[in-house]
Protein backbone atom coordinates (compact mmCIF):
# COMPACT_ATOMS: atom_id res chain seq x y z
CA UNK A 1 0.00 0.00 0.00
CA UNK A 2 2.88 2.75 0.58
CA UNK A 3 6.29 2.99 -0.16
CA UNK A 4 7.46 3.25 3.27
CA UNK A 5 7.21 4.36 6.97
CA UNK A 6 7.79 7.98 6.27
CA UNK A 7 4.99 7.69 3.39
CA UNK A 8 2.19 5.98 6.18
CA UNK A 9 3.39 8.60 8.81
CA UNK A 10 2.63 11.56 5.88
CA UNK A 11 -0.39 10.08 5.17
CA UNK A 12 -2.10 9.20 8.76
CA UNK A 13 -0.39 12.71 10.21
CA UNK A 14 -3.22 14.70 10.04
CA UNK A 15 -5.49 11.94 11.73
CA UNK A 16 -2.52 11.61 14.69
CA UNK A 17 -2.31 15.54 15.31
CA UNK A 18 -6.91 15.74 15.20
CA UNK A 19 -7.04 16.77 18.15
CA UNK A 20 -4.89 19.84 17.90
CA UNK A 21 -7.10 23.32 17.25
CA UNK A 22 -5.04 24.57 13.74
CA UNK A 23 -7.84 27.36 14.07
CA UNK A 24 -5.88 28.46 17.70
CA UNK A 25 -2.66 28.18 16.47
CA UNK A 26 -3.52 30.33 13.57
CA UNK A 27 -4.82 32.64 15.55
CA UNK A 28 -2.01 32.93 18.36
CA UNK A 29 0.71 33.20 15.52
CA UNK A 30 -1.40 36.01 13.49
CA UNK A 31 -1.20 37.75 17.13
CA UNK A 32 2.43 37.62 17.91
CA UNK A 33 3.44 38.64 14.71
CA UNK A 34 1.15 41.75 14.02
CA UNK A 35 1.96 42.46 18.02
CA UNK A 36 5.94 42.07 17.91
CA UNK A 37 6.81 41.67 13.98
CA UNK A 38 7.72 45.65 13.13
CA UNK A 39 8.89 45.57 9.94
CA UNK A 40 6.30 47.98 8.44
CA UNK A 41 5.57 45.60 5.49
CA UNK A 42 1.80 45.85 4.22
CA UNK A 43 1.19 41.76 3.73
CA UNK A 44 3.99 40.14 5.95
CA UNK A 45 5.51 37.03 4.27
CA UNK A 46 5.96 33.60 6.11
CA UNK A 47 8.38 31.23 5.38
CA UNK A 48 7.52 28.04 7.54
CA UNK A 49 10.65 25.60 8.40
CA UNK A 50 9.41 21.77 8.23
CA UNK A 51 5.40 22.61 7.64
CA UNK A 52 4.40 19.22 7.63
CA UNK A 53 0.98 18.74 5.97
CA UNK A 54 0.54 22.32 5.79
CA UNK A 55 -2.55 22.87 7.89
CA UNK A 56 -1.30 26.14 9.69
CA UNK A 57 0.30 27.58 6.85
CA UNK A 58 -3.25 27.59 5.18
CA UNK A 59 -5.04 29.12 7.51
CA UNK A 60 -2.46 31.57 7.78
CA UNK A 61 -2.17 32.31 4.24
CA UNK A 62 -6.20 33.22 4.16
CA UNK A 63 -5.62 36.08 7.10
CA UNK A 64 -3.91 37.67 4.15
CA UNK A 65 0.05 36.55 5.10
CA UNK A 66 2.16 35.64 2.26
CA UNK A 67 3.36 32.24 3.00
CA UNK A 68 6.24 29.57 1.94
CA UNK A 69 6.52 26.64 3.52
CA UNK A 70 9.41 24.01 3.58
CA UNK A 71 9.64 20.16 4.30
CA UNK A 72 12.00 17.52 3.07
CA UNK A 73 8.90 15.14 2.89
CA UNK A 74 7.66 15.33 -0.36
CA UNK A 75 4.52 12.95 0.63
CA UNK A 76 3.48 15.70 3.63
CA UNK A 77 3.78 18.41 0.81
CA UNK A 78 1.93 16.77 -1.43
CA UNK A 79 -0.55 16.25 1.14
CA UNK A 80 -0.17 20.20 1.95
CA UNK A 81 -0.71 21.35 -1.60
CA UNK A 82 -3.80 19.76 -1.84
CA UNK A 83 -4.89 21.64 1.21
CA UNK A 84 -3.70 24.79 -0.78
CA UNK A 85 -7.00 25.23 -3.00
CA UNK A 86 -6.30 28.55 -4.58
CA UNK A 87 -2.93 27.75 -4.65
CA UNK A 88 -1.78 31.08 -2.89
CA UNK A 89 1.13 29.23 -0.72
CA UNK A 90 4.69 28.19 -1.79
CA UNK A 91 6.13 24.87 -1.45
CA UNK A 92 9.47 23.88 -1.24
CA UNK A 93 10.97 20.35 -0.98
CA UNK A 94 14.23 21.21 1.13
CA UNK A 95 16.29 20.06 3.94
CA UNK A 96 15.42 22.95 6.51
CA UNK A 97 19.56 22.52 8.13
CA UNK A 98 20.92 24.01 4.87
CA UNK A 99 17.94 25.72 3.15
CA UNK A 100 18.95 29.09 2.27
CA UNK A 101 16.09 31.25 1.23
CA UNK A 102 15.90 33.79 -2.13
CA UNK A 103 15.16 36.82 -0.46
CA UNK A 104 14.32 37.97 3.22
CA UNK A 105 10.92 37.60 5.39
CA UNK A 106 9.00 38.83 7.82
CA UNK A 107 8.68 35.94 9.56
CA UNK A 108 10.12 32.38 10.33
CA UNK A 109 8.21 30.13 11.90
CA UNK A 110 9.01 26.27 12.67
CA UNK A 111 6.30 24.44 14.26
CA UNK A 112 5.57 21.08 16.33
CA UNK A 113 8.97 20.84 17.80
CA UNK A 114 10.18 20.71 14.09
CA UNK A 115 13.59 21.84 16.23
CA UNK A 116 13.73 19.42 17.99
CA UNK A 117 14.15 16.61 15.80
CA UNK A 118 17.04 18.20 14.48
CA UNK A 119 19.90 16.48 16.74
CA UNK A 120 23.15 17.96 16.16
CA UNK A 121 23.39 21.07 18.10
CA UNK A 122 25.59 22.84 15.28
CA UNK A 123 22.84 22.70 12.93
CA UNK A 124 20.51 24.08 14.95
CA UNK A 125 23.00 27.22 15.24
CA UNK A 126 23.27 27.21 12.25
CA UNK A 127 19.38 27.48 11.53
CA UNK A 128 19.54 30.61 13.78
CA UNK A 129 21.99 31.62 11.51
CA UNK A 130 20.53 31.20 8.23
CA UNK A 131 17.32 32.92 9.63
CA UNK A 132 19.35 36.18 10.84
CA UNK A 133 20.63 36.74 7.60
CA UNK A 134 17.11 36.15 5.93
CA UNK A 135 14.66 38.16 8.16
CA UNK A 136 14.34 42.08 7.29
CA UNK A 137 15.16 44.05 10.25
CA UNK A 138 12.42 44.33 12.72
CA UNK A 139 11.45 40.59 11.66
CA UNK A 140 10.53 37.49 14.16
CA UNK A 141 11.39 33.82 14.32
CA UNK A 142 8.51 32.17 16.28
CA UNK A 143 8.97 28.36 17.36
CA UNK A 144 7.93 26.15 19.51
CA UNK A 145 9.78 23.60 21.59
CA UNK A 146 8.59 20.20 23.82
CA UNK A 147 9.41 20.17 27.09
CA UNK A 148 11.45 18.12 29.59
CA UNK A 149 8.26 17.53 31.29
CA UNK A 150 6.11 16.18 28.18
CA UNK A 151 9.49 14.00 27.29
CA UNK A 152 10.24 12.58 31.06
CA UNK A 153 7.33 12.05 32.53
CA UNK A 154 4.36 12.06 29.60
CA UNK A 155 6.26 10.33 27.32
CA UNK A 156 8.39 8.48 29.51
CA UNK A 157 8.83 4.72 29.26
CA UNK A 158 5.39 3.96 27.98
CA UNK A 159 3.44 2.34 25.44
CA UNK A 160 0.88 3.34 23.59
CA UNK A 161 -1.68 2.14 21.70
CA UNK A 162 -4.53 3.67 19.10
CA UNK A 163 -6.70 1.71 17.07
CA UNK A 164 -8.29 4.03 14.32
CA UNK A 165 -10.90 3.05 11.40
CA UNK A 166 -8.14 2.38 8.95
CA UNK A 167 -4.78 1.66 11.14
CA UNK A 168 -3.47 0.79 14.06
CA UNK A 169 -0.57 2.43 15.88
CA UNK A 170 1.60 1.22 18.29
CA UNK A 171 4.34 3.81 19.98
CA UNK A 172 7.23 2.12 22.30
CA UNK A 173 8.70 5.39 23.75
CA UNK A 174 11.92 5.57 25.73
CA UNK A 175 13.57 8.59 27.16
CA UNK A 176 17.84 8.73 27.79
CA UNK A 177 17.47 11.77 30.58
CA UNK A 178 21.53 11.86 30.59
CA UNK A 179 21.53 12.59 27.09
CA UNK A 180 18.30 14.75 26.74
CA UNK A 181 17.18 12.03 23.91
CA UNK A 182 13.90 10.49 23.07
CA UNK A 183 13.11 7.61 21.10
CA UNK A 184 9.51 6.39 20.54
CA UNK A 185 9.59 3.45 18.07
CA UNK A 186 6.47 3.39 15.72
CA UNK A 187 4.50 0.76 13.73
CA UNK A 188 1.64 1.04 11.76
CA UNK A 189 -0.53 -1.94 11.00
CA UNK A 190 -2.29 -0.53 8.21
CA UNK A 191 -5.60 -2.23 6.58
CA UNK A 192 -5.82 -4.09 2.75
CA UNK A 193 -7.74 -4.74 0.90
CA UNK A 194 -8.13 -8.76 1.65
CA UNK A 195 -8.77 -7.89 5.58
CA UNK A 196 -5.14 -8.08 6.32
CA UNK A 197 -2.65 -5.79 7.81
CA UNK A 198 0.56 -4.41 6.38
CA UNK A 199 3.11 -3.35 9.21
CA UNK A 200 5.13 -0.16 8.85
CA UNK A 201 8.22 0.78 11.40
CA UNK A 202 10.37 3.53 12.31
CA UNK A 203 11.74 5.64 14.63
CA UNK A 204 11.24 9.28 15.31
CA UNK A 205 14.22 10.51 17.91
CA UNK A 206 14.31 14.12 19.26
CA UNK A 207 16.48 16.03 21.71
CA UNK A 208 15.35 18.01 24.56
CA UNK A 209 16.65 21.89 23.90
CA UNK A 210 17.16 23.99 27.14
CA UNK A 211 15.63 27.38 26.62
CA UNK A 212 18.73 28.88 27.92
CA UNK A 213 20.53 27.10 25.47
CA UNK A 214 18.59 28.02 22.54
CA UNK A 215 18.48 31.82 23.70
CA UNK A 216 22.52 31.43 23.72
CA UNK A 217 22.82 29.82 20.20
CA UNK A 218 20.19 32.18 19.00
CA UNK A 219 22.16 35.29 20.42
CA UNK A 220 25.27 34.05 18.86
CA UNK A 221 23.64 34.64 15.69
CA UNK A 222 22.18 38.23 16.02
CA UNK A 223 19.24 37.26 16.99
CA UNK A 224 17.29 38.98 20.08
CA UNK A 225 15.23 36.93 22.69
CA UNK A 226 11.70 39.05 22.59
CA UNK A 227 9.54 36.49 24.91
CA UNK A 228 8.89 32.54 26.09
CA UNK A 229 5.16 31.80 26.04
CA UNK A 230 3.18 28.57 27.22
CA UNK A 231 1.61 26.51 25.22
CA UNK A 232 -0.86 29.02 22.83
CA UNK A 233 -0.90 31.74 25.49
CA UNK A 234 0.80 34.90 25.75
CA UNK A 235 1.62 34.56 29.28
CA UNK A 236 5.01 32.71 30.61
CA UNK A 237 4.93 28.76 30.94
CA UNK A 238 4.21 27.09 34.00
CA UNK A 239 6.01 24.32 35.26
CA UNK A 240 3.39 21.78 34.14
CA UNK A 241 3.50 23.20 30.00
CA UNK A 242 4.13 20.27 27.45
CA UNK A 243 5.24 22.65 24.94
CA UNK A 244 6.67 26.06 25.13
CA UNK A 245 7.40 28.92 22.15
CA UNK A 246 10.37 31.07 21.90
CA UNK A 247 10.20 34.13 19.73
CA UNK A 248 13.03 35.73 18.44
CA UNK A 249 13.70 39.26 16.50
CA UNK A 250 15.94 40.72 14.09
CA UNK A 251 16.57 44.55 14.98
Amino acid sequence: MFDSFYDVLAARYDTLQSDMDCGRWADFLEEIINDLCTTGSGTKSIIDLGCGTGSVDVLLSSKGFDVTGVDNAEAMLEIASGKDEEGKITWLLHDITDFEPDGKADCFLSLLDTMDHIMDKEKITDIFRRVSDHLLPGGVFIFDVITEKHLARTLGENVFYQDYEDFLLLWINHYDSREKVNTAELTFFEADEDGKYDRYDGDLVERFYPEDDLIIMASSMGLVHKATYGELKRAAPSEDEERIFLVFAKE
